[in-house]
């Protein structure tokens, strides 16, 4: 049979009709399945589609196996960090301080942190603002932070917060 013989015969069976014998239905001969009674027999197709099946389950398990194991792996890497990290930060962790809170500014104090700030989405977990400065600061220097203190205690400041948007314009709220 040449290719054009296999395309008219399908063009055929699907000018031919027929009538359900329980409904009563019309129905084109190419859209019926036809059955025996008995069990198929499996041919080489359905050994391939259930083939594909079990690996199409295989490789989703694989898949959640895997997302299970990376999870561990960046646990394990987190606490890893963290004991890494405890013994180079002398500064911050000894506070109960997040690092990624702290903002460098060296003058007058040495860092502002922002405590919480990373924790929440918008600073919705800032517990407090933190000026974290060394003590080994000359006499001069130790003014400024007395005078910083006096201040803080007095309430002898104001708070303006400033956004500067993507585009560079700065608002004051």
């Amino acid at each position: 049979m040449h290719q054009q013989d296999i395309l008219i015969f399908f063009e055929y069976q699907r000018q031919i009709f027929g009538i359900c014998p329980c409904c009563g239905d019309f129905f084109r001969l190419s859209d019926s399945k036809i059955y025996k009674d008995q069990r198929k027999s499996i041919d080489w197709l359905d050994k391939l589609g259930k083939d594909e099946q079990k690996l199409d389950l295989l490789e989703d398990k694989i898949d959640e196996d895997m997302e299970f194991y990376k999870e561990q792996a960046r646990e394990k890497g987190r606490k890893q960090a963290t004991k890494m990290i405890k013994k180079v930060d002398k500064v911050f962790l000894p506070q109960k301080l997040n690092p990624d809170d702290a903002k460098v500014i060296f003058h007058p104090v040495d860092f502002v942190v922002f405590n919480g700030m990373k924790a929440g989405s918008n600073g919705d977990a800032l517990k407090n603002i933190v000026l974290l400065d060394s003590d080994k600061k000359s006499t001069e220097h130790k003014q400024i932070q007395k005078s910083i203190v006096q201040s803080i205690d007095k309430q002898s400041y104001e708070w303006l917060t400033i956004r500067v948007d993507n585009d560079g314009s700065i608002t004051q709220e």
